[in-house]
Order: C-alpha cells, then sequence, then structure tokens
C-alpha cells in the first residue's frame, strides 16, 4: 500500500506568487497537527507551494525530505483535464515507496480534477491547506479520502 497526502497551497498573498501572513500562520498551524512522517514530498513549482512546504515543516517541529519540484503538479505541461491529472497524481503515488507516504503541496482545480480522473467522484472545491489522501491499495486500486479542516 502508497499514500499520498496531496494539499492546497496556504492563502496567497493576491499581489504576488507568496503566502500572505495568514497563509503562513495556516500552514504552521496544518504542520502542527499533522502526526505522519513521510518518505517524500512533491512541490509544484509555484513559490507560494513551497513556501507552504516551509512553513508546514516549522509547524511539524521537523525537517522534511528535501521536496521534488513536479511542473504537472501546477497543470504545466499537460492539458489539465481530469484524465491527464490522474496521470500526474498517479505517477506520484507509484514513487511513495511500497508501505510510505508522501506530501505533495499543488493548486485547485487541479486537485480535484485528478480526484475525479482516478476515483470517478467529483469533490467539493478545496479551502486553503485541505486536500485529498490517495491511498493505492495493494489489489492495485486507488481510493480518495478528503481532508478537511
Amino acid at each position: 500500500m502508497r499514500r499520498l497526502e496531496v494539499r492546497r497551497h496556504a492563502t496567497r498573498d493576491p499581489e504576488a506568487d507568496r503566502l500572505s501572513p495568514e497563509g503562513q500562520r495556516q500552514a504552521e498551524e496544518l504542520g502542527r497537527r499533522l502526526t505522519d512522517d513521510y518518505d517524500v514530498v512533491f512541490v509544484s513549482p509555484a513559490a507560494r507551494a513551497a513556501e507552504t512546504l516551509t512553513h508546514l515543516a516549522r509547524g511539524l517541529g521537523r525537517e522534511l525530505p528535501p521536496p521534488r519540484v513536479i511542473p504537472g503538479l501546477a497543470g504545466e505541461g499537460t492539458d489539465r483535464s481530469p484524465l491527464a491529472m490522474a496521470g500526474v497524481f498517479a505517477a506520484l503515488l507509484d514513487a511513495v515507496p511500497e508501505g510510505g507516504r508522501g506530501l505533495a503541496v499543488s493548486h485547485t482545480p487541479l486537485i480535484e480534477r485528478a480526484v475525479l480522473g482516478l476515483v470517478g467522484r467529483e469533490i467539493e472545491p478545496l479551502s486553503e491547506c485541505e486536500g485529498v489522501l490517495l491511498t493505492r491499495t495493494d489489489e492495485g486500486g486507488i481510493l480518495a479520502e478528503e481532508l478537511r479542516r
């Protein structure tokens, strides 16, 4: 079994590709609530996604594995359809070690489109720092559990 926790970035500054002070607090608060260890970490190329990860780690109180920048997490190089986004997220799920857990920071509506493509179910738009937990079962199927506040 492999698990990938995919989170939407925290609140951004409306003037730039960075977090607002509120977004920094949101990400740190989320980090304080998380209890899992992560074997691999993925982040979109957007500065706000990387900054979310930095503040999340600060809240966790420990370092995370060095993040791999994945253009597809921002929809770069893909048509952004549910099936295309599902392919991006399925590949990341497969990159998580067997029995492990990964963390990815991405964007809405890309996460919601990926869930639709992966499991055929629409989810409500994610708020900042909300996400989904994708699980590849031992039988090869994928489950999606919403991670709401």
